[in-house]
């Protein structure tokens, strides 16, 4: 069985001038009831592919046997299968897989006792993107948190550039200050915002009941639930 409530991407990607042949946008789907670091993948995989460099590391993808990601610290799988639409993950590791590699659960960086290059370059590209631009990783990071129970209006400053971004009702409104990039892999479902404060990355300014509901929204964005 799959996912199918995750199956496509609703945000299409837009043709760029220099992508490769018009094909239809490929979509990842997942096992029925996906793991922590399945959904995590998958996340990150969904953003990728939004983009021609991921759509291009997609094809690149040696094969035709599935990929594991075996994690570097637990028992955690992810095994890619390329099917006719884009990718599946799924946690049972195939008895011969076309490539093992080795994954950090919390930051999905790659590595291969192998030295794979080719499959270390394009899994890589594909679970690392680039994360969109702040102002709609923000508006899509408030679309999918809005409905939680005492979800507040966030105001997002990113330091470095200086950009202010506003979602949601701004009475009372969550604040996190932090570099452009950090802001954006917050919004875009790449890391946890209780984990970035710990790392030192943002300075919040709001109550703990909202550092709370605002924690459980990065985690919803982070897992696709």
């Amino acid at each position: 069985m799959t996912d199918t409530r995750a199956a496509a991407d609703p945000r299409p990607p837009v043709p760029d001038g220099i992508d490769e042949p018009l094909r239809p946008a490929p979509t990842v789907t997942t096992e029925a009831d996906p793991t922590p670091i399945v959904r995590a993948v998958a996340t990150r995989i969904r953003v990728a592919l939004r983009s021609a460099g991921g759509r291009g590391a997609l094809y690149r993808l040696p094969g035709p046997g599935p990929i594991v990601l075996r994690s570097s610290v637990d028992t955690q799988r992810v095994t890619l299968t390329r099917t006719a639409e884009g990718l599946h993950l799924d946690t049972p590791a195939p008895a011969t897989p076309a490539t093992t590699l080795d994954v950090d659960p919390f930051a999905l960086t790659v590595s291969s006792a192998n030295a794979d290059a080719l499959a270390i370059e394009a899994v890589s590209a594909l679970v690392n993107p680039e994360p969109p631009a702040l102002a709609a990783a923000g508006r899509e990071f408030w679309a999918l948190s809005a409905s939680l129970p005492g979800m507040p209006g966030l105001v997002l400053h990113a330091l470095d550039t200086g950009e202010v971004v506003r979602v949601g009702p701004q009475e009372r409104p969550y604040e996190i200050h932090g570099s452009d990039l950090d802001l954006r892999r917050l919004t875009a479902g790449f890391d946890w915002l209780v984990h970035s404060v710990r790392a030192g990355r943002f300075a919040v300014d709001g109550t703990h009941r909202q550092l709370s509901v605002v924690t459980g929204a990065s985690m919803k964005a982070v897992y696709d639930v």
